[in-house]
């Protein structure tokens, strides 16, 4: 059912939710999966965030992509609502659909979650209440949908697993087909029958075959799973699964930009970083292909700025040659290019100052601390000299803003380093006002969450009064200076500290808060923290016990049994360097660091494998 044929029964609900085009589908694009398919198998993808959220992912157009790909699939979207809509729905008793063709959530053979951050936990439960899901894994039965997840988050699965059937470990090209032919395939059996089928796949955890009562010490139950759940790795981007269309929004989002991935991984070694740790090995889509695919994509959907992204885009070999090949045909159409991440350093700049012909404006860096010490203890590979030389040059060159990001609370952090952060932020303005009277300063700065498999996984979290401390001491440094400070809700990142780091219990924690009505909990406007202190509470779970405590480096952790590829020993030993301030060296441009990622082909000499 269509958009046209839905429209008397949509149009009194969209003229009373907040933006409409939220709920309205019908986009470039959209409609091709469901018409090529009409599969047997009816697969919804379900992302837990706004329409203009989840449409600004570029993981979520390329599952799309990918399960469309796969032969009796019929795949469609499902966005969470807003809590106006939300509201609505209820008051009417309708239930939560899908964008192509209207159907309720719970009619679907599987739903599949991402899992991109932490504080869209609760709106999770909003999507499968109200698309008539069963919250509990363990309540669901025979005709209900197999509710699988994948992402960042499921790689710290266990506060979620009261409610996921499936967590997907790494890159879907490699799993998600694989998953659902044996979906497909299983005909007559149980639905436990169906989740053994689907523990022997590698990549995929079934978390009720696996008990963890307390967090601290695992159990088995029956012959499923292995000890261990490895992710699964794309190793070649060029012979993998690339999307040759994408789905264009209907309404302005929070990067409205085509996306064009260049390489996945990155081994600069940043210690807080988990996807720098998690995403090993290094593998490049080659210039070749990139450029092909910009070009295809760009006349399919017609977007008029293109994205180049990754997780340190300038880190790409082919880069030059790739803007090289794709700047006359770009600025004959007028679309702009742009890298989302840039280095502090001249290479960055220079190529920063060609995509400016192309209609690039401000730039962002990120020195992530305030004093050379600290940034040796982060490994982050980054010396005051880059900071002021890269800044020079950038206004230098006719820029008129830039950005910068910092994190205070980092592990060992000393009053020195915050006031690294404001001394770094008055000479950028210095430097920036030299060329630009009205150059702007502006610094954002986060609060550190020590995530799961990175070198700071055992660290301590500042409690939210401490942060909150810190972030008034540099909000009023700033303003006293005369630039632009921001920093993130302590309170948030305390709640994201619990859930990164969280065991089974805290999944009772966030089902408590749900039915209290937390939503949006990343959101500023929708975040209740009263709410999570009634939840804890009530439920008699000290979040400090997951946040503020050091844990030493022999306690059984939660996500212990995810094996993303790089070794405990490796992360303790990080973890040594990182207090004796000695840097760890990007493993591309030298010897191996013996990370334990197998996939990489190079062995302790820093050799290939032969």
């Amino acid at each position: 059912m269509r958009y046209q044929e839905m429209n008397d029964t949509l149009w009194p609900f969209l003229a009373r939710a907040r933006r409409p085009a939220r709920y309205m589908g019908s986009e470039w694009g959209a409609e091709g999966a469901t018409k090529r398919n009409g599969g047997d198998l009816g697969f919804c993808l379900a992302f837990p965030d706004t329409y203009e959220v989840g449409m600004s992912y570029l993981g979520f157009q390329i599952l799309y992509a990918l399960a469309s790909s796969v032969e009796g699939v019929s795949v469609e979207r499902a966005y969470c609502p807003w809590p106006d809509a939300e509201k609505l729905l209820r008051s009417e008793g309708k239930p939560l659909v899908s964008l192509e063709s209207g159907k309720t959530l719970g009619d679907f053979d599987v739903l599949g979650f991402t899992l991109q951050y932490e504080l869209t936990s609760t709106n999770l439960l909003t999507m499968l209440d109200l698309g008539g899901v069963p919250l509990h894994s363990d309540s669901r039965g025979e005709n209900d949908p197999l509710v699988i997840a994948g992402g960042p988050g499921a790689l710290a699965p266990e506060p979620l697993a009261p409610f996921i059937d499936v967590f997907c470990l790494g890159d879907a090209e490699e799993l998600l087909p694989e998953l659902l032919a044996v979906v497909m395939g299983h005909t007559g059996g149980s639905r436990d029958t169906l989740l053994q089928k689907i523990a022997e796949i590698s990549g995929c955890y079934v978390p009720r075959f696996l008990e963890k009562p307390n967090g601290v010490e695992a159990s088995r139950t029956g012959a499923f799973p292995p000890a261990r759940f490895k992710k699964r790795i794309l190793s070649d981007m060029d012979s993998g699964f690339a999307p040759s269309e994408m789905i264009v929004p209907s309404m302005s989002i929070v990067h409205d930009r085509l996306s064009v991935e260049l390489f996945r991984g990155c081994t600069r070694g940043c210690r807080f970083c988990q996807a720098g740790m998690t995403n090993r090995p290094v593998r490049e889509r080659s210039p070749e292909r990139v450029a092909e695919m910009v070009r295809s994509l760009c006349s399919s959907t017609g977007w008029e700025e293109i994205g180049l992204v990754s997780l340190a885009s300038c880190d790409y070999s082919g880069i030059e040659k790739v803007v090289d090949e794709l700047f006359p045909e770009l600025r004959k159409r007028n679309v702009k290019l742009s890298l989302p991440s840039l280095r502090m350093d001249a290479f960055s700049v220079d190529l920063a100052e060609k995509l400016q012909q192309l209609g690039g404006n401000g730039l962002t860096f990120a020195p992530e601390a305030g004093t050379q010490r600290l940034r040796d203890v982060v490994n982050k590979g980054v010396t005051g000299d880059d900071i002021f030389t890269t800044i020079e040059e950038v206004f230098s060159r006719g820029w008129d803003r830039v950005k910068l990001y910092f994190m205070m609370g980092l592990p060992s952090e000393r009053q020195e380093d915050l006031e690294g952060i404001l001394e770094t932020g008055r000479m950028a303005l210095k430097l920036a006002r030299r060329h630009n009277r009205r150059g702007k300063i502006t610094l954002s700065v986060a609060g550190f969450v020590p995530k799961p498999h990175t070198p700071f996984q055992w660290e301590p979290q500042d409690d939210p009064s401490a942060l909150a401390e810190k972030g008034r001491f540099l909000k009023s440094g700033a303003k006293r200076m005369g630039f632009g400070l921001n920093y993130h809700e302590p309170k948030q990142t305390a709640l994201e500290g619990v859930i990164a780091r969280g065991d089974r219990r805290v999944g009772e924690v966030i089902e408590t808060a749900w039915r209290k009505g937390a939503r949006f909990d990343g959101w500023n406007e929708c975040f209740d923290p009263n709410i999570w202190d009634e939840a804890f509470l009530e439920t008699g779970i000290d979040p400090s016990f997951y946040t503020t405590r050091i844990r030493s480096l022999d306690e059984a952790l939660p996500w212990d049994h995810i094996d993303v590829g790089v070794s405990r020993f490796f992360l303790a030993r990080e973890r040594e360097r990182a207090f004796a301030g000695i840097a760890t060296p990007d493993c591309r441009n030298g010897l191996c660091a013996a990370c334990g990622c197998t996939e990489c082909g190079r062995g302790p000499d820093g050799r290939k494998a032969t």
